[in-house]
């Protein structure tokens, strides 16, 4: 089984208080109140970090509404959905990492009509199905 390796974030306590830049060690960005003193960029990775499977939801919800597809997964069914097909540690951007595919193209993104493919098998689909 795969294993992520652990990616250390390291905030800068002295660099918080005085909350003239971004907390992040190096960074000379101004900080966001709301975004626990961090900019935009290191909030994002700190968020991803921290919560990798709401960060994959906003992602596809994100990606569905630019794409005008419906979106009724609540963030709860897919927590349920990665738990039970171990989705955040298989996934990735090669050909054996999986994604998450709709099982009927013409409709949106539904607890029901998604299911985890490999990044081949989904390549696969779209061009014998999308392609026609």
């Amino acid at each position: 089984m795969f294993v992520p390796k652990k990616i250390e974030f390291k905030i800068s306590e002295i660099k918080r208080k005085t909350g003239i830049d971004c907390c992040a060690y190096g960074c000379k960005l101004k900080p966001n109140e709301k975004k626990v003193g961090l900019c935009h960029k290191h909030y994002a990775i700190y968020r991803r970090i921290k919560d990798p499977v709401y960060d994959r939801y906003a992602n596809f919800k994100g990606n569905a509404k630019r794409r005008g597809k419906d979106f009724t997964i609540t963030l709860h069914e897919f927590r349920e959905f990665c738990l039970k097909n171990d989705y955040i540690v298989k996934k990735g951007n090669r050909g054996r990492n999986c994604s998450v595919d709709r099982i009927d193209n013409n409709e949106g993104y539904h607890i029901w009509n998604i299911q985890i493919l490999t990044m081949h098998r989904n390549l696969e689909k779209y061009h014998k199905i999308d392609k026609l």
